[in-house]
């Protein structure tokens, strides 16, 4: 099997107790079939607790979490499956975090979720270099099945051309937000539905920017991304999100202008406090591509897949703002959590675009 490994991979080590937003809080930890048996199998005081936090339903299996973190996240910040048994006992989850392994029958793709920390800092490392995201083709036996119910080639071709081509647009400046690129979905959309050829986005160009006010940031936050449950599990992004809650949209429902105009103010003020903000947003809505364009090789939905990128980026803006308000500057290692932590709960402002 040929494996396309994102070259950010290779670089990424876990730091364990160190990790300032570790991986075993926030999540409901997933057992797969495999580990489940084994826990059920595991003789001793050690199996019986392995037991008595396991919830099973129909469907799946998951560690109990009722306090946001995972039981056998210890007080060292350790792993006490890990230290007891080894890497190879722990849950696939747990083992395959952060990697992103795709299995497209053609071939693989192993990239990085933001999600964790230390994966953040080697991306802002590379935005820093201005380094590209290049892939590292290998040859080999994968354990991971496939993840797709699509067989067709040409189509999937096509995606990495694709793919390629609006990474090159952005390297060559054009802004993550660019009207061009929400174009080209459209388009390409109604090319599938019209079994008509497909675009390139090169042939798409505009100085147009697609912009969100702060009515429908309001509603991608109640509609997706807040819940008062990150209290436990984030409390720092609920403080963050009470803090825009409090200041910004409380102000909304009454005068939306100055709301628009304040939380302008806000985000300007980054960009005095991150010089690199522009550069660090353009390579993460890149980034983007290289984790989740391919997605639409199962649904075919391009305009979802590309307002999701730029929607998703435009938010992660918000939450730098909202943490750097009062402070004089912050530095990669802040910038790297901040992705972290929020990368975390981005998936669920998918939810709310959907409902429009």
């Amino acid at each position: 099997m040929q494996i396309r490994r994102l070259s950010i991979c290779n670089e990424f080590k876990c730091i364990g107790a160190a990790c300032p937003a570790n991986c075993c809080q926030g999540w409901k930890i997933p057992l797969d079939y495999n580990t489940y048996i084994k826990y059920l199998q595991e003789k001793g005081f050690f199996g019986t607790k392995l037991r008595c936090f396991i919830r099973r339903n129909e469907d799946t299996a998951a560690f109990r979490s009722a306090f946001g973190r995972c039981p056998f996240w210890g007080g060292d910040h350790l792993c006490e499956i890990q230290k007891k048994h080894g890497i190879e006992y722990m849950p696939a989850v747990c083992v395959q975090f952060p990697r992103q392994l795709y299995n497209l029958a053609f071939f693989c793709e192993e990239t990085l979720y933001l999600a964790c920390p230390e994966a953040a800092r080697l991306f802002l490392q590379y935005v820093e270099k201005d380094g590209p995201f290049g892939c590292l083709i290998l040859e080999g036996e994968v354990s991971y099945e496939v993840n797709t119910t699509n067989d067709d080639e040409a189509f999937l071709n096509y995606l990495i051309k694709s793919r390629e081509e609006l990474a090159g647009m952005l390297r060559q400046g054009m802004d993550f937000s660019s009207m061009a690129i929400l174009a080209y979905g459209h388009d390409a959309q109604n090319a599938c539905l019209a079994k008509a050829a497909l675009p390139s986005p090169i042939n798409y160009m505009s100085g147009e920017r697609y912009e969100i006010n702060i009515q429908e940031i309001n509603r991608l936050l109640f509609d997706g991304f807040y819940h008062p449950n990150l209290r436990v599990t984030s409390h720092l992004l609920y403080k963050l999100c009470k803090k825009y809650i409090r200041e910004y949209a409380m102000l909304s429902r009454m005068n939306p202008k100055a709301a628009d105009k304040k939380l302008l103010v806000l985000q300007d003020s980054l960009h005095q406090k991150v010089p690199m903000l522009e550069k660090i947003l353009n390579r993460y809505f890149e980034y983007y591509l290289f984790t989740n364009f391919l997605d639409i090789y199962e649904d075919y939905c391009f305009r979802r897949c590309l307002r999701f990128g730029i929607v998703k980026t435009k938010m992660l803006l918000l939450f730098l703002a909202l943490y750097a308000e009062h402070k004089d500057s912050i530095g990669t290692a802040e910038i790297a959590k901040i992705i972290a932590i929020y990368e975390r709960r981005a998936p669920h402002i998918k939810d709310a675009l959907g409902k429009r």
